[in-house]
């Protein structure tokens, strides 16, 4: 069962609407998202890009770019190595393109999954080495590749990482943690203790864009010259489930206006593909539909079929290679959906299901797929998890987590069990002997301090709010707060004792719901549900009676009556509008 919360926040909330000239409760949302002036209310507003941080305050950007800009007079051979993510794949496209644009000798290389794993390795040195290449750089990966960055030094290249994870650290006899840096020629990452740089939650492809920034500036190219990378930086930002706050807030919501408008071909192939060109893009169409695709290329391929999309050139090979992106998403789809049932299958008929942190062991599971079945069976269980799976090297593995346990910490604590591990507080990825998952288990339990209150989900409710409150231009207002997504979810309201006056099933297998429900001034909205369909059933069901249930779906009239938290929007039916709410919780 979830808790619900009402936020209740003391503001100004007249005056500030009055000088915002927006609709008292438009103020009440910004209030529970943290803003608190007037400043800030507009700037959430009307987000610009003018107010980053000075990109020079980065811990060594200084000196990376010094170098970067004396290998490419010298015409040095340099070359990018990325990770094969979405925030990989968009960081190394940029750091690439760029460094070309501007008279590099520069090419790119990203790990194999299967082969190499996360992040740059001593091989991928060697071979790089073996190729001529005197200069790498390093994006979305390199802060904890300390054993590739010294052999890349033993032979005499220069080595400069880009990253943003978790720098990893030694706890010190007398408590304190102290930073492990690689022993590279710099090392740009905002996690960094010695990193001036205020803004410390964004992407690869952030910090990727941020370089290029002071790059561009060194050569002396216009700032709008490095602002064309705005757009990758915002599917990364998304895709790497960047919290929606400040400076990504701002990337986003001016990414998904110039993707809109993009002139890169193979982006616009795989928009057209998709049956998005021409469409207004939200978050959801980057992080559910365009990243997957890209994401698709490093799972079941390799992730330089995306990077080549973004540079290719020709219209029709890219359509071609944006076909094969959609074609592999799909195939990993259905792979996924056997692996969540598998999961689901193994915590629900074992002592898995009791305890606070759930390891699941799923030996035939594609290793690529670890870590979205862990998201989703976080999502069902609340629980911090690792999938782990057979891999080519003993096993490896991927988390997720929940806001009260920080899974790179914990895992930090337990790390003898790795061979390679690294991640945030809310996700990671492991690499270990097979042998040694059940001790993994064992241990990450033992040391749990989860309480079943920090296991318990939360929702957060916005404010109590009568349908009959819900205005098309409220609605059309609320607009005004997106983009919406991690750390700037999109608004819940709530409202008890919701007349059910009847409900029909929907969906192409009648997996959703359709409600009729009852305003306060004797009228009804449409109402629906995607999720917690049959748990709906069930509690009408528990309260009522099943008789009541079938009339209910019959159209009956009953007295069925469930508080909900819903959250409001506009249908579109051809060329009319009306008001519909989504039910995301009922009790």
């Amino acid at each position: 069962m979830s808790k619900w919360i009402l936020q209740r926040k003391a503001a100004d909330y007249k005056g500030l609407s009055e000088k915002l000239k927006v609709d008292p409760v438009i103020v009440r949302l910004m209030v529970n998202r943290g803003l608190l002036t007037y400043e800030e209310m507009e700037e959430y507003l009307h987000p610009t890009l003018d107010n980053f941080p000075d990109p020079h305050l980065f811990a060594d950007m200084d000196e990376a770019c010094g170098l970067l800009m004396d290998a490419i007079d010298e015409g040095v051979k340099i070359r990018v190595v990325g990770d094969y993510d979405v925030d990989g794949i968009m960081s190394t496209y940029i750091l690439t393109s760029a460094i070309k644009e501007v008279g590099g000798d520069v090419d790119y290389a990203v790990p194999h999954r299967m082969v190499d794993g996360y992040g740059i390795n001593p091989e991928m040195v060697q071979a790089a080495f073996d190729d001529g290449v005197r200069f790498i750089i390093t994006c979305d990966n390199g802060i904890a590749a300390a054993p590739a960055v010294d052999l890349a030094k033993k032979l005499g290249m220069t080595f400069v990482v880009t990253d943003h994870h978790e720098v990893p650290f030694e706890t010190a006899e007398d408590g304190s943690v102290v930073q492990k840096l690689p022993n590279a020629d710099a090392v740009v990452d905002p996690k960094r203790n010695d990193c001036g740089y205020p803004f410390k939650g964004i992407c690869g492809a952030q910090v990727a864009w941020k370089l290029v920034d002071v790059l561009f500036e060194f050569v002396g190219l216009d700032k709008e010259m490095a602002d064309k990378y705005l757009q990758f930086a915002s599917i990364a930002t998304v895709c790497d489930v960047m919290e929606l706050k400040g400076e990504n807030r701002a990337t986003v919501y001016h990414g998904l206006k110039a993707i809109e408008n993009t002139d890169n071909v193979g982006l616009n192939a795989l928009l057209a593909r998709n049956e998005l060109k021409g469409k207004p893009l939200s978050c959801y169409h980057l992080g559910f539909i365009v990243g997957p695709c890209l994401n698709a290329s490093g799972r079941l391929d390799t992730a330089s079929k995306a990077i080549e999309l973004l540079f290719e050139e020709d219209s029709a090979k890219a359509l071609a290679s944006a076909n094969e992106l959609v074609e592999l998403n799909s195939q990993r789809k259905n792979m996924t959906q056997i692996g969540i049932d598998k999961a689901r299958d193994i915590i629900e008929n074992s002592d898995i299901k009791n305890q606070k942190v759930l390891v699941v062991y799923i030996p035939e599971l594609h290793e690529s797929l670890a870590g979205i079945v862990a998201g989703r069976i976080r999502e069902t269980y609340n629980k911090p998890v690792l999938v782990i799976t057979d891999a080519e090297d003993g096993a490896k593995g991927s988390g997720r987590s929940i806001p009260a346990y920080n899974m790179f910490e914990e895992l930090t604590a337990v790390k003898d069990v790795f061979t390679k591990f690294g991640g945030h507080p809310m996700a990671a990825g492991v690499s270990l002997h097979t042998d040694k998952i059940d001790e993994l288990r064992d241990r990450l339990n033992s040391n749990c301090k989860l309480t079943e209150d920090d296991m318990q989900e939360i929702i957060k409710i916005d404010c109590d709010m009568p349908l009959s409150y819900m205005t098309e231009s409220l609605v059309d207002s609320i607009d005004m707060l997106a983009p919406f997504g991690t750390g700037n979810t999109k608004p819940l309201f709530a409202l008890k004792n919701v007349e059910i006056k009847g409900a029909s099933f929907m969906g192409k297998e009648g997996q959703f719901l359709r409600l009729n429900v009852g305003t306060e001034n004797g009228g009804n909205m449409t109402a629906l549900m995607f999720r917690n369909v049959l748990e709906f059933q069930q509690a009408v069901s528990d309260k009522y009676g099943e008789d009541t249930l079938q009339r209910l779906f019959s159209g009956n009239t009953n007295d069925v009556k469930m508080d909900i938290i819903y959250e409001p929007s506009i249908n579109e039916y051809r060329g009319s509008r009306s008001i519909q709410i989504m039910v995301e919780n009922f009790k």
